[in-house]
């Protein structure tokens, strides 16, 4: 009978030695791991995960020297501190299973960790309760039901912490267990025709795709595209407006007397004797035309006039044509409306707003008149376009206001006479 006095390390070591067997040999034998024989031996159950696997592993290893174990599990008692301990008649001997779990199935795998869990004297719900596995699992590890569990990367994952519990080894069985699923995998592949290989073209242009090249040639393209695009709005709009400054008279050159004479008409024109800009108040709702607006019916445009005017009104602009010395329109014009005028000699147009009116002047598209809120006046004829000049009438000075006579009141002697 072991010694009391000794502790359970003390006397598992020295029966070992005693009958000449290694910690090699013993793992072989309780197919408990090294370390944990060690841990034992040093009586460190801190290393063992649970008392479970202090118990078991206790008993396995003096069953394997041949000694009572019910001794050493009363002294393990009394360190635990728990009840007492029922020492259970011994298990059935059970033959050797091989080491390696490669050239077995899935349910010699659940044979050997269930002949371990036996040996060692557990039962399921202690497993349980310290690997936290559902129980129906570890049965269907067991017994090697494979569609039990809730996916094979989940069951690999319990076969491992099951394996290690019991003092196993799992490379071996994980690698069974990797053996059963690429059997399961081919046989679920067999009538599936094979997928021919790419071609090394089409890896190469995969490979060019799939490449950040084509990434920066594409935003090259797509900035380069973007930089002419702008370009050709800045210079365009800079080009235009130098045109239109160019040829935009002033409101000067139209108000003021000059006698410099305009350089574009060739042919005589008429003038007016004073230009008059009716300015009337608008508002961006109103929508209503000016109902003050004077039109003169004119003979029907044939298309053979020499002189054709078309307005196109961008703004709202007050307007006057006067087409062969002959008042056509004048009033206010919306955005939106379009007049066509026709005449043989000209045709005169004056606005309160040059930048709302587009003067089409025999077939040829000249733009707005001018700028916003300019007063333009244009005389459009056969030979060209002409301006009017401005002429002033004189205000006569006037006189001095002549100082009225006294009336002569008669005497009271011519009153007599």
């Amino acid at each position: 009978m072991p010694d009391k006095n000794r502790t359970i390390g003390e006397i598992l070591k020295t029966t070992r030695e005693e009958q000449g067997l290694s910690l090699e040999e013993i793992s072989l034998l309780t197919k408990v791991n090294q370390k944990y024989l060690s841990a034992i031996e040093a009586d460190n159950w801190d290393v063992l995960p649970s008392t479970v696997q202090q118990k078991g592993f206790v008993r396995t290893y003096a069953r394997a020297l041949e000694i009572d174990p019910a001794p050493l599990l009363g002294q393990l008692r009394s360190i635990i501190q728990v009840d007492d301990i029922a020492v259970e008649p011994d298990p059935p001997d059970v033959q050797d299973s091989p080491s390696s779990a490669e050239q077995h199935p899935l349910e010699e795998i659940g044979s050997i960790l269930k002949t371990q869990r036996e040996h060692l004297g557990f039962t399921i719900p202690n497993v349980e309760d310290q690997i936290y596995i559902p129980e129906r699992y570890l049965i269907a590890i067991e017994i090697g039901n494979l569609e039990e569990l809730p996916s094979t990367v989940q069951g690999k994952g319990m076969v491992k912490n099951y394996a290690q519990f019991l003092g196993l080894d799992p490379e071996p069985l994980l690698l069974g267990y990797a053996e059963v699923l690429q059997k399961r995998l081919a046989k679920s592949r067999e009538g599936i025709p094979d997928i021919k290989p790419p071609s090394p073209l089409q890896v190469s242009i995969r490979r060019f795709l799939a490449s950040p090249t084509i990434l920066w040639v594409g935003v090259v393209i797509l900035i380069g595209s973007i930089s002419i695009w702008a370009g050709t709005l800045i210079f365009g709009s800079s080009a235009s407006s130098a045109e239109a400054t160019a040829t935009i008279p002033g409101v000067s050159d139209i108000l003021l007397p000059t006698s410099t004479p305009s350089a574009t008409p060739e042919a005589p024109i008429s003038t007016l004797s004073e230009i008059e800009v009716d300015i009337t108040p608008a508002f961006e709702g109103d929508e209503i035309p000016d109902d003050n607006a004077v039109t003169t019916p004119t003979p029907g445009i044939t298309g053979n006039e020499k002189v054709q005017v078309q307005l196109i009104i961008l703004q709202r602009t007050w307007v006057r044509v006067i087409v062969d010395n002959i008042l056509a329109y004048e009033g206010r014009l919306l955005p939106g409306s379009v007049k066509l005028f026709g005449g043989e000699l000209s045709i005169e147009v004056l606005t309160g707003n040059a930048a709302g009116v587009e003067v089409i002047y025999n077939q040829r598209d000249l733009g707005a008149m001018g700028l916003y809120g300019e007063v333009i006046d244009r005389v459009f004829t056969a030979e060209g376009i002409a301006t009017p000049t401005p002429t002033i009438t004189a205000t006569p000075t006037p006189s001095d206001t002549p100082e009225a006579s006294k009336t002569p009141t008669p005497t009271s002697s011519q009153e007599a006479e």
